[in-house]
């Protein structure tokens, strides 16, 4: 998992340490175009393992917090890689799904 965030970063997108020591994307400070742009990129370095309990944990946890923030179409982790396929869903371009995203992830 970490070599896939290492990629993420080396590509140029800002990722941080969580409380769980696990990384993640900093969505604050991401550039959408080039979020997608850097994860094909970094495909192959993708985990091929189970993913880590913890990481699937806290990506259903932010599913279920969404839902419950009004997003009823938010969709559920991808069991391999924790990730949200979120394209197509408008969510990126709502200010509402915005708020909700920082206060689902805890950085409101």
């Amino acid at each position: 998992m970490a070599d896939f965030f290492q990629c993420l970063a080396e590509k140029g997108l800002p990722v941080r340490g969580s409380a769980s020591g696990i990384p993640l994307l900093d969505w604050d400070k991401a550039d959408p175009a080039k979020v997608k742009e850097a994860e094909a990129a970094c495909e192959g370095r993708r985990p091929a393992a189970p993913l880590d309990p913890a990481l699937l944990a806290q990506s259903q946890a932010l599913t279920a917090c969404m839902r419950a923030g009004g997003f009823a179409n938010f969709p559920d982790p991808d069991p391999r890689t924790g990730d949200h396929a979120l394209e197509g869903l408008g969510l990126k371009e709502s200010p509402e799904a915005y708020e909700a995203m920082k206060k689902c992830s805890g950085r409101s």
